[in-house]
């Protein structure tokens, strides 16, 4: 990834103090950053193109691939490779017509920034995972990439992280889980946060039940209801990750 266009990229949009109020870039390092494949011009789809596109790009995009940007993730700290196993996992769902489109109301994109979307992708592995543009231009640009194999170490870091899922107590919140997720792997509060919501997304940390209290402020989405018995989905595990676990 240019360093260059990727500082572009996160100027646009980030500084010190958080998100800016006002997102401007320079048009020539716009350019500059576009030329570099990090930054876009504006994009309009209708809803029936995101699909047609999301249906190639499943079709091309091998599974092992996908678990071994996840998996590479863990110590390489290329965050944007941890968020295409979601976007995976999500757009195929809903391909299948086994998960709903969160927003049924759109049929159009219209004008969208891509590049916000981007900044979110390689910032935090995206915060957008339920969004079918956003599993486009996620899963687009993954495919564009070298994916390193796993190393031993991402191998145990997973196994790590399971253990921890499974050492979970009964009725204990996502929150807790993600204070001790620091036990097992680097990572700011942040990351955490959104490689529980990636595992959420990909049902592997899935709630059993949804008639449960909630607490009261929380920005959670796909594991606002795990709760610590639920402990993790073995069979969504080993089949994307069961090659790397015996």
């Amino acid at each position: 990834m240019d360093k260059k266009a990727k500082s572009i990229l996160f100027k646009t949009y980030w500084s010190s103090q958080g998100w800016k109020s006002e997102f401007k870039t320079d048009p020539i390092d716009f350019d500059y950053a576009k030329s570099k494949g990090l930054m876009f011009e504006p994009v309009s789809m209708s809803m029936k193109e995101v699909i047609a596109n999301l249906e190639s790009l499943v079709s091309q995009i091998e599974s092992k691939k996908i678990t071994d940007g996840f998996l590479s993730s863990l110590s390489n700290k290329r965050l944007d490779w941890r968020s295409a196993l979601a976007s995976y996992f999500n757009a195929k769902l809903i391909l299948e017509g086994k998960r709903e489109f969160y927003r049924p109301e759109i049929f159009k994109y219209d004008n969208e920034d891509l590049n916000v979307l981007n900044f979110e992708r390689i910032k935090w592995s995206g915060v957008r995972h339920s969004d079918l543009l956003y599993n486009y231009l996620d899963l687009k640009l993954f495919m564009q990439e070298n994916v390193s194999e796993p190393t031993a170490l991402d191998i145990q870091t997973f196994k790590d992280i399971l253990k921890c899922i499974n050492d979970s107590e009964t009725g204990e919140y996502p929150g807790k889980l993600r204070d001790r997720l620091k036990n097992v792997m680097k990572g700011s509060k942040s990351e955490l946060h959104t490689i529980m919501e990636i595992l959420g997304c990909c049902e592997i940390l899935e709630p059993k039940s949804y008639d449960r209290p909630t607490t009261g402020r929380h920005d959670w989405a796909f594991v606002e209801y795990w709760r610590g018995e639920d402990k993790f989905n073995k069979k969504t595990v080993d089949e994307f990750f069961g090659q790397y676990l015996k």
